[in-house]
């Protein structure tokens, strides 16, 4: 056997010594190092391979993710996480330093001027309508206040317009409302006192501030007197009785109403020698002594003086006055005197 030929040994055999120095050892030497280039290079194929499937199997589960459930190996899974958790880990240290802080903190502030840049219109909109509620608010509710505060309290009642009614009588059905607060008078009360005096055809009250109510009347103007079985009625113009007497008072007519008539009748024939009483000029009421009406226009007037006037309807009162004060001067021996039509007056 030629000593310088290297025999591989088998599998069941020892290796065979090789001596140092010996081409034979300097053949295995270089073999050994082949070997290791062998075994690096062969490492490094598997390596790249291991790479290549771990990528397609990423991209494999990447692209089936949206489609149905993956299985991957529990080694790719695994290493998936701890890349996920160690970005995580990365992006929260990142998160975390000084100056990323500080540039959120810029970016907040940043964020909050220009809000309020933009919003400083409608702030300022906003503002004005609430303190222009709150002063209406205050104002309203400060008068509140006041009007119910006892510095408002009624304290006096004027009576304005009294001639036939006696102020005093009207103050006293009035005492109920002193102390009260001007807003707070019970008007229906002071309607019912009022009515209670048929002389006031009408009133109006007002009040003045602090503590002043002021009722202002306007009274019943008597034009005729009708009889009753207790003496004499004084009434005005709507049949009202003002005043009832067992004697005749004086300067007054006496509207003379039939005892056998209706009621209906007896109401227009009132009417129309109402309407004529209440239309006579102020100095001719108390020269007539009685009055009477068949109709609408047909009123006739007996003066004091004993004769007859035609009047007529209540139209052209003042010009039938005139008429009629001429005629008693052109003619003062006439018993009748016919002014119902003052243009063509007639004397008998």
């Amino acid at each position: 056997m030629d000593p310088t030929r290297a025999v591989e040994p088998d599998a069941d055999t020892a290796p065979i010594p090789v001596i140092p120095g010996t081409p034979a050892s300097s053949s295995a030497a270089g073999r050994g190092r082949s070997a290791d280039r062998g075994s690096s290079a062969s490492r490094s194929a598997s390596r790249k391979l291991r790479s290549r499937r771990d990528s397609e199997e990423s991209s494999a589960g990447a692209s089936d993710r949206g489609r149905r459930p993956t299985t991957a190996h529990p080694d790719a899974r695994s290493k998936s996480e701890q890349r996920d958790a160690s970005a995580t880990a990365d992006e929260a240290a990142t998160a975390d330093t000084p100056s990323v802080r500080a540039a959120a903190r810029r970016r907040r502030r940043y964020e909050r001027a220009e809000i309020k840049r933009f919003t400083r219109a409608s702030r300022r909109r906003r503002l004005a309508w609430l303190i222009g509620v709150g002063s209406v608010v205050i104002v309203l509710l400060g008068a509140v206040l006041v009007s119910i505060s006892p510095a408002m309290a009624l304290r006096s009642i004027d009576v304005v317009g009294a001639q036939r009614v006696d102020a005093g009588s009207v103050r006293r059905a009035l005492d109920s409302q002193l102390g009260t607060p001007l807003p707070l008078i019970d008007y229906s009360k002071v309607r019912k006192a009022l009515t209670e005096f048929p002389l006031i055809r009408s009133y109006s009250t007002e009040a003045e501030p602090p503590g002043t109510l002021v009722v202002r009347i306007v009274e019943r103007v008597p034009i005729g007197l009708l009889k009753v079985p207790s003496g004499y009625q004084l009434v005005d113009q709507a049949g009202v009785a003002m005043q009832t007497t067992a004697d005749r008072p004086g300067g007054y007519p006496v509207i003379d109403i039939p005892e056998d008539a209706s009621q209906e009748s007896a109401h227009k024939e009132f009417s129309a020698s109402a309407g004529v009483l209440a239309a006579l000029p102020a100095g001719m009421l108390g020269q007539v002594d009685s009055v009477s009406a068949t109709g609408a226009q047909d009123v006739t007037l007996k003066l004091t003086s004993g004769v007859t006037v035609v009047w007529g309807g209540p139209a052209d009162s003042a010009l039938k006055s005139s008429v009629l004060s001429s005629l008693l001067k052109a003619a003062p021996g006439a018993s009748v005197y016919d002014v119902s039509a003052p243009n063509s007056p007639v004397t008998r």
